[in-house]
Order: structure tokens, then C-alpha cells, then sequence
């Protein structure tokens, strides 16, 4: 077998030991980089704080013992790695169901939505006539609630779109693909508007997004039992707008939800439609029906549910329409 040696050189940056507060969107391996000038010391920094039970527990707010960062010294390393060529090498502390990835995962609605409020402004900072017409991560937004509705100054919120219209092939109802544009804080309060800071930006932040209170991901723990036969589900849309067929790591709208008694963690299988095929004696007979992707359950509303495409089998991709089987549940 043919290898390849790898050699990476990095700059380390002096930090000092102590206390490290986690950010909105920080992982082990960011955090490790920043201390030490290598991603590979996050495990280290896992070992050093004994109640966080892994890299996806991370929330913003919490309090980190960084060990032994005041022992790095400025210079250059490197390290080596030896891998078959053309293998991927992957160097990272998240895992692939992260609570980022499931709190922006976002929904298929089938009724009126009733937000807390809207976005009366983006980019609230800048003076003069002209204003850009899109908030990114550390612009300000003003909100059209205030005191008199509730909002508190450090109030976490979710900021979320109305996009594109689906169908379900099955009962023909149609409903609206909404989208996680973002994450603020809100920093100011009068009694009828609000000044809030983007935290955190998924997709670039428009007047009129609606906003939601933010509720931190849950634990979802994904067993290997056979699941009940619960019907079919299909794929309605993708999270990513621009998504004509869905890859790994995409996140894909399902057509059941929590109703249907659909669960975080259930995965569910897509496999090749069967053929009639005359074999070698003339007679018909049906394909196999070949796996072709797995997608794992993350959130769930009444009648729809988000779910990630964990692995691809084969040169077939998700399409719309797609129909997937309960492969494996977690409420059996």
C-alpha cells in the first residue's frame, strides 16, 4: 500500500493556565488551538475537567480548567502522520451530532408560527443614511418587544426564518420550511423594543426574521434495537436552501414528527426501489433493495422532524420525495 507523509509546521502562542469561559460555538479543539497552538490537546483539556462528560456537552457559560498552557513556549512544531493516499485525515474535537448541529437543524411548520417577536432593524449600531441590509455575527438588531413583553437584558434568542413551501406527497397538506438564521442576546430593553447583539450566525440576518427563546440541545443517545414498523416517512426539503440532493452531514425535513411517535435518535434507512427482472430461467423476479443512506432523528415537531444524513453507502444520493424506512427506535 502507497503512503503519504504528512508534515504540518503551526506557530504556538504563549497563554496562561487558569480559567477559560465557553462562547457560544466554541469546541474542545478551538479552545485547545487558542492555549496550546494545536487542536490535538483537546482530550487533555477533557481530562482536566472530570464533570464534563464529553466534546458535545459544551455550553456557552461554562467554566474550563485549562491545564499546563503556561508551559508552552513560542516556537515551531510539527508532527507526522502516516495514512494511505488519498484517505481523508480528520483532526476534530466535535462530534457529528453536536449541540450546534442540532440546534440549527430548524423544522418544517404546517400551522401559523407565534414568535416572540421580529427584527424591526438590522446592523441597530450604524448612524447615517446608509445601512447594510443584512446582521452578521456582532451586529446589533432591534426588536419590536420590549419590557411590556417580557424581554430582560441577557434573554438568549433564537432567530428564525419563513422559507419555501412543502407538501406532504401522503395527505397533500402543505407547510413552510422554517430555518435557524441565528443566535442573540439582547443587551438593552425599553418598554417596547429591545437592542440585541448577534451571537452566533447560521444564515445572513434579514428585517422581518422572527425570533423564538433559545433552548439548549438535549443528550441524544442512538441505540441499535430494531425498530417497530411505523410506516414510511418522506423528505420534504433540505436545511440548505441551495441543496438540490443531500450528502453526509446534511440535514434533511421529514414528513412525520412526535405525533407519529418519531423520537430524537431514531434512524431511519433509504434503499434502491426494487426491479422485476427476468433471470436466466425467463422467469420475473423483484431486486434486491440495496441501502443506500442512513439518516439519524435530531428534533421533532408534531408533524415533521429534522434528521442528518450519517452515512451514504452507495453513488445514490437524498432527493426530495425520497422515501425512508424505521431501521432502528428508540422509544420501542
Amino acid at each position: 500500500m502507497k503512503y503519504v507523509f504528512l508534515m504540518v509546521a503551526m506557530l504556538v502562542t504563549v497563554s496562561v493556565a487558569g480559567e477559560y469561559v465557553v462562547g457560544y460555538g466554541d469546541t474542545l479543539s478551538d479552545i485547545s488551538l487558542h492555549f496550546y497552538g494545536t487542536w490535538e490537546k483537546w482530550v487533555d483539556i477533557l481530562e482536566a475537567n472530570p464533570d464534563l462528560r464529553g466534546a458535545e456537552y459544551l455550553v456557552p457559560g461554562m467554566v474550563l480548567q485549562i491545564p499546563n498552557a503556561g508551559e508552552v513556549v513560542s516556537g515551531s512544531t510539527s508532527y507526522a502522520v502516516d495514512m494511505p493516499a488519498g484517505a481523508i485525515l480528520i483532526r476534530s474535537s466535535e462530534p457529528i451530532l453536536s449541540r450546534l448541529q442540532i440546534e440549527s437543524a430548524g423544522f418544517i411548520s404546517f400551522g401559523p408560527v407565534n414568535p416572540d417577536g421580529y427584527i424591526l432593524a438590522t446592523n441597530a449600531e450604524d448612524e447615517g443614511v446608509y445601512r447594510q441590509l443584512t446582521a452578521l455575527p456582532g451586529d446589533l438588531l432591534e426588536l419590536d418587544f420590549g419590557t411590556s413583553q417580557g424581554a430582560a437584558v441577557g434573554g438568549v434568542y433564537h432567530i428564525l426564518r419563513e422559507c419555501e413551501e412543502v407538501e406532504d406527497p401522503e395527505t397533500g397538506d402543505k407547510g413552510n420550511i422554517i430555518r435557524i438564521a441565528g443566535v442573540c442576546q439582547i443587551e438593552s430593553t425599553t418598554a417596547g423594543t429591545s437592542i440585541a447583539k448577534v451571537l452566533h450566525g447560521y444564515l445572513p440576518i434579514f428585517e422581518g426574521d422572527f425570533v423564538e427563546p433559545y433552548h439548549a440541545a438535549t443528550d441524544i443517545h442512538i441505540h441499535n434495537e430494531v425498530g417497530v414498523d411505523r410506516g414510511t416517512v418522506w423528505v420534504l426539503g433540505f436545511k440548505d436552501p441551495d441543496r438540490r440532493r443531500a450528502y453526509t452531514f446534511d440535514v434533511i425535513y421529514l414528513s412525520e414528527g412526535s405525533s407519529q411517535g418519531i423520537s430524537p435518535g431514531d434512524v431511519f434507512t433509504a434503499y434502491t426501489a426494487s426491479e422485476q427482472i427476468r433471470d436466466i430461467n425467463d422467469q420475473w423476479v423483484s431486486t434486491a433493495e440495496i441501502p443506500v443512506a442512513d439518516v439519524v432523528i435530531l428534533t421533532t415537531e408534531a408533524r415533521s422532524c429534522a434528521a442528518m444524513i450519517v452515512s451514504i453507502r452507495t453513488a445514490d444520493l437524498i432527493d426530495p420525495g425520497e422515501k425512508l424506512y424505521l431501521s432502528r427506535s428508540q422509544v420501542d
